[in-house]
């Protein structure tokens, strides 16, 4: 599968987007819809982070699985689960593992409260913060990073129903992962069957552009469903996941030539040290707001978080490209054979950011 130039800048500005959004999501505090206030800040910041960013992880995972299936991956099992142990299994790992001595030391000597509890020790506990077996790692972010490598792991049987059985085998992964027949085996159930349909975009070669001449319906139906979600504080998702991504990838069109979507995809290259960094900076903006902060409004600390957050990971970025050319690429996946896409893979699902995967 090659892809031209406009489809691979509208996944790269897609790419930069959507971790953004990913950011945004993960701004302190979370409100859930059940507690959701009656102002404008209230349903302004719902309407992002409980409706249209949750749009995020849907998106990233339809792309990956269409990159990986069509570049044929899933025949190559061993050059799959090499290549992927280099750009994803080692980033987990480095952006997860350092974090633990951190976070039990805060949680000690600090008083401060994390979604893993490391004291007193509990075993398992430490198992899922490290790696992420039962639960989310304690870069909760990285979730999606664990369940997208056992994806990859079940992608030659996937990549055998594409060709073989292409429908049922999708009512077979929606009726396997739906029901939760998989246990703790992907912890996020939605991104099995948005993997999977990914790979049927690939596999089957459906026609990418089909819904561009509707982006701009495409764009307002999506907004309009994230409202109505807020409006009428409907808490499940899950609907609204699984169409968003045919909503959004349209309405990319709308800004592909535009400069400011030129500008976007430029910003792609940033996109997965973005996602594997955020969290501690994010946490460590709280912790700041809260104790330096009285005089700042909450709101102003909403808006401006996911913007400093992005600006400091860029800064860092930057740095560490330049003071450390050849071990920072292999941190964040992008060193070494990663950095050459085999014959017919587009180079956006090479380096860099979330869609290589």
């Amino acid at each position: 599968m090659t892809l031209d130039r406009s489809l691979r800048e509208r996944i790269a500005l897609l790419r930069f987007v959507m971790i953004f959004g990913v950011i945004v999501l993960h701004t302190p505090a979370y409100v859930p819809m059940s507690e959701l206030g009656d102002g404008w800040f209230d349903a302004t910041k719902a309407f992002f982070q409980l409706a249209m960013f949750r749009a995020t992880v849907p998106v990233l995972t339809i792309i990956s699985g269409f990159l990986l299936f069509g570049a044929g991956l899933d025949r190559l099992p061993g050059k799959l689960f090499g290549k992927k142990a280099r750009t994803i299994l080692l980033p987990f790992l480095c952006f997860n593992l350092p974090l633990l001595p951190l976070a039990l030391g805060a949680e000690m000597f600090a008083g401060i409260e994390l979604s893993a509890q490391l004291w007193p020790f509990e075993p398992m506990a430490w198992l899922n913060a490290a790696f992420g077996l039962t639960a989310s790692p304690i870069n909760y972010p990285l979730n999606f990073l664990r369940d997208l490598l056992v994806l990859i792991l079940l992608a030659p049987l996937f990549g055998w129903l594409l060709r073989r059985h292409a429908w049922p085998g999708l009512v077979l992964v929606a009726v396997v992962f739906f029901n939760n027949y998989d246990g703790v085996l992907v912890l996020r159930d939605l991104m099995a069957v948005l993997f999977y349909v990914g790979g049927m975009a690939a596999v089957r070669g459906w026609n990418l552009r089909r819904l561009d001449r509707y982006a701009l319906p495409c764009l307002m139906l999506f907004l309009l469903a994230c409202a109505a979600m807020v409006h009428f504080r409907i808490a499940n998702t899950t609907y609204l996941r699984l169409v968003a991504p045919f909503l959004i990838w349209p309405a990319t069109v709308l800004l592909a030539e535009s400069r400011a979507g030129r500008w976007l995809a430029g910003m792609s290259k940033y996109s997965f040290f973005m996602f594997l960094a955020h969290s501690p900076v994010l946490l460590l903006t709280w912790i700041l707001y809260g104790r330096f902060g009285d005089g700042l409004p909450y709101p102003v600390y909403w808006v401006m978080a996911p913007l400093v957050v992005t600006g400091v990971l860029i800064v860092v970025y930057r740095l560490a490209e330049h003071l450390m050319p050849r071990l920072f690429p292999v941190l964040i996946g992008a060193g070494g054979k990663a950095d050459k896409a085999p014959a017919g893979e587009s180079a956006a699902a090479i380096r860099p950011g979330i869609a290589r995967i």
